[in-house]
């Protein structure tokens, strides 16, 4: 049988040109950093950040409590969920993120925070959110999932501006990340490892092993499985699940039934880095691969990661024949809440 023709897939199953959004997503970063809007960066604002959201919008959350866990001045907390945790109080600033600014979730959460006169910040592309004070806007129009890298962005400028986050200078990043994208560009580039990696989690279960600064990129990586391409994936840090999963990855069973994918980088820690380097060499499974996310820092192998996973979960949406855009379950559950 022969190999499909790709570009041919594309065409006919990416009915919203969610890859032409992947390929903007150095640019969209680095518009949103580039934003010099004026915010409130008095020293009254409360640097210790709650982040609501769901979905992709969290997922900025869980990038900025990693930096900030890093190399950070405040805590970050991500809640994915109605309301507000019970111990929210005036030494904590609430961040609201969601792109179509309608999330159910997150308006609910936004209207206890202003019932508390917390203080607020709300970022979306329109909707609801973009009635409240102190909004940042991103622009709207394409699917949510593939608007990371202006959430993310604009959360991060923000979190900057306050003091929470110090980053790197950004000199040359765009250039970097670009080259990422036309790497995993399996459309465009004939020698992309994307169609590869992807081949190997079909009809597989898919666990995902991240460093612990990564953990919010497997969560995320999980998040794009399921959502692009529809299929099951988990996701587990070291050193933690050493303790615990690692047995079952050892098991007889796991040999023919596991993808085993390592996110790693190049700053963590050193044991953890033998730990990667034991499970190699002792977990006997069919498929193993090591996704070593490149940069100059956590910022950047972050978000060297953001680009591999869309792509690739991309690549498993179209081997599997389903269009990457298409989340017509959550859609019809939106409209079951609406009734």
């Amino acid at each position: 049988m022969s190999e499909p023709n790709i570009s041919q897939l594309v065409a006919s199953l990416d009915s919203e040109d969610m890859l032409g959004f992947l390929r903007q997503f150095p640019s969209d970063f680095m518009a949103q950093m580039a934003q010099n809007e004026e915010m409130d960066t008095n020293t009254n604002v409360p640097r210790n950040l709650l982040c609501l959201g769901m979905g992709g919008s969290a997922a900025a959350g869980d990038f900025l409590a990693s930096l900030a866990n890093y190399d950070g001045n405040s805590q970050v907390t991500t809640w994915r969920n109605y309301g507000l945790p019970n111990w929210t109080n005036s030494e904590v600033n609430v961040v609201a993120t969601s792109y179509s600014g309608n999330t159910e979730e997150t308006l609910d959460g936004v209207a206890k925070a202003v019932e508390r006169n917390l203080s607020l910040t709300v970022i979306s592309s329109g909707g609801k959110l973009s009635t409240y004070p102190n909004h940042i806007s991103v622009p709207s129009g394409q699917p949510p999932r593939s608007a990371f890298g202006h959430l993310f962005g604009a959360l991060l400028r923000n979190a900057s501006m306050n003091g929470v986050v110090n980053y790197e200078e950004l000199t040359g990043l765009q250039e970097r990340l670009q080259e990422t994208v036309e790497e995993f560009d399996f459309v465009n580039n004939p020698d992309s490892p994307t169609l590869s990696l992807a081949q190997t989690m079909i009809d597989k279960e898919i666990g995902i092993v991240t460093a612990h600064e990564l953990d919010c990129a497997g969560t995320r990586f999980v998040n794009q499985l399921n959502e692009n391409g529809g299929v099951f994936a988990r996701s587990n840090t070291l050193p933690e699940m050493n303790h615990n999963e690692i047995i079952a990855w050892t098991e007889e069973a796991a040999k023919q039934s596991q993808t085993l994918i390592f996110l790693t980088w190049s700053g963590m820690h050193e044991r953890t880095a033998k730990r990667v380097e034991w499970m190699m060499d002792n977990v006997d499974v069919e498929i193993a691969w090591q996704l070593h996310c490149e940069g100059e820092s956590l910022l950047e192998a972050m978000l060297y990661s953001c680009i591999a996973m869309d792509w690739i979960s991309c690549a498993v949406a179209i081997l599997r024949g389903k269009d990457p855009s298409a989340i017509g379950a959550i859609r019809n559950l939106k409209e079951f809440l609406s009734e």
